[in-house]
């Protein structure tokens, strides 16, 4: 990984600069296990896409760790919920049976990238991809466009 944060031809950077995105390398990639349950507190208050978009930020753009405490509680506040309660519901572990569950489910389908999208239950594509694979998938599935 390191090794291909290095490369100015690595297809996914190459992306994200022609789309005007800032992706910060880094040496480690961190825990996001702490991420997925403040994203399933986030959920239960009606706020995940909120929080998903200040997680990605975060991460991708401005380099931050998503293990620690302090960058999910910006994340919490800027998606306009409580950063206690989302650090006491860490802490106490609400919802880390549910993100276990959660993994063991996409590990038995197969599942090892993120992101993964899953189109109606036929396709599965892993990984971040480009508009055309997208295209594709629903071209199969036989998807009309919206006009």
């Amino acid at each position: 990984m390191q090794k291909r944060w290095k490369d100015p031809n690595d297809p996914l950077k190459k992306r994200a600069a022609a789309l005007g995105l800032k992706m910060i390398p880094r040496e480690i990639i961190p825990s996001t296990r702490r991420a997925h349950e403040a994203a399933e507190f986030a959920r239960e208050q009606g706020r995940l896409d909120p929080m998903h978009a200040a997680l990605l930020r975060r991460y991708w753009s401005e380099g931050q760790d998503l293990w620690s405490l302090e960058t999910l509680r910006g994340a919490a506040a800027e998606a306009g919920l409580d950063p206690d309660a989302l650090q006491k519901a860490i802490e106490e572990g609400r919802y880390r049976l549910a993100v276990e569950e959660a993994l063991r489910e996409a590990q038995e389908m197969g599942i090892h990238a993120v992101p993964t999208f899953v189109f109606d239950d036929q396709f599965a594509l892993q990984g971040a991809q480009e508009y055309p694979v997208f295209k594709l998938a629903m071209d199969r599935l036989g998807a009309k466009p919206r006009t």
